[in-house]
């Protein structure tokens, strides 16, 4: 049987189908769901339009791929916003229930999806929360989200370098004594993007990304390289989603963080994340 899972993440609406056992294809539309959240606590109704009818469309081609059984989840923007309530109403009278995932379930499926073998560390930046897991076959040994991410830091900071930067080592002190691990994965739309763009790619290619060992000298070069165009200028650069181009400043200043803050000049990127993670779950009852 084939399986769709749907993400409603911060920044975008992803599609995963499956036939269970592996990946048949991934979409995505960049709809900003978190947008002014964290200077509000609320949704816009823009947004949530937007976000709803990417869900149902999502939805729709879904069925008629023929998947038996349809998911959708949400996470961050979702849990914390005031009024949540009125977007989940919106998919509801579609018919389309979504699972509010808590902030320890948001890091376990990330960690479920990305893992590989030996103890692992899964990082997760997403539009307003982090995540950083570690564990190994048996299962997690540290799992914390904490609410930063690409759209919260835009929101709070703009593109004001100390700010931002003030910002980040104030939140991610959070995250406490986090366990020794032997490889380092990231999962997400920033660390893709930085590979997306250190390969050139006019066409994201998830082979590519798949395994892709990103440096930290690679994001910080990037980094301060985007800092000194304009969003036109930006625009010109190969693997920059448009619509991500005023966050990856601030997605980059955070995944150099908290890369240094793990201590570890290199990481490994995973295309397998948090839509596989969930479907695992499923199949475990884990959720």
């Amino acid at each position: 049987m084939k399986y769709g899972i749907i993400d409603i993440g911060s920044n975008s609406v992803r599609l995963l189908v499956s036939d269970g056992r592996k990946k048949l294809y991934k979409k995505i539309n960049t709809t900003q769901l978190g947008q002014g959240l964290a200077i509000s606590g609320r949704l816009k109704e823009q947004n949530m339009l937007q976000t709803a009818n990417a869900v149902i469309e999502f939805a729709r081609e879904a069925k008629e791929e023929g998947c038996g059984e349809i998911y959708a989840f949400a996470t961050e923007a979702v849990r914390s916003a005031i009024n949540r309530d009125e977007f989940l109403a919106i998919l509801s009278a579609k018919g389309i229930v979504v699972d509010v995932l808590d902030s320890k379930d948001e890091a376990t499926i990330g960690f479920r999806g990305a893992y590989t073998n030996g103890k692992c560390c899964v990082l997760d930046i997403g539009g307003a929360s982090t995540e950083i897991a570690v564990g190994d076959e048996k299962g997690l040994v540290y799992a914390k989200s904490m609410p930063i991410g690409l759209a919260r830091i835009f929101d709070n900071c703009k593109e004001n370098l100390a700010k931002i930067d003030e910002y980040i080592n104030d939140i991610i002190k959070g995250y406490g004594q986090i366990p020794e691990f032997d490889e380092l994965l990231a999962i997400g739309g920033t660390p893709a993007t930085f590979v997306a763009m250190n390969e050139n790619m006019t066409v994201y290619r998830p082979e590519i990304v798949d395994n892709y060992k990103l440096t930290l000298s690679c994001v910080e070069e990037w980094t301060a390289k985007i800092r000194s165009l304009d969003m036109e200028e930006r625009l010109e650069i190969n693997g920059l989603e448009p619509k991500r181009r005023n966050l990856i400043v601030g997605g980059g200043r955070l995944l150099a963080a908290i890369m240094r803050m793990l201590g570890r000049d290199c990481l490994t990127v995973r295309e397998s994340d948090n839509l596989e993670g969930y479907l695992v779950a499923l199949g475990e009852k884990a959720l």
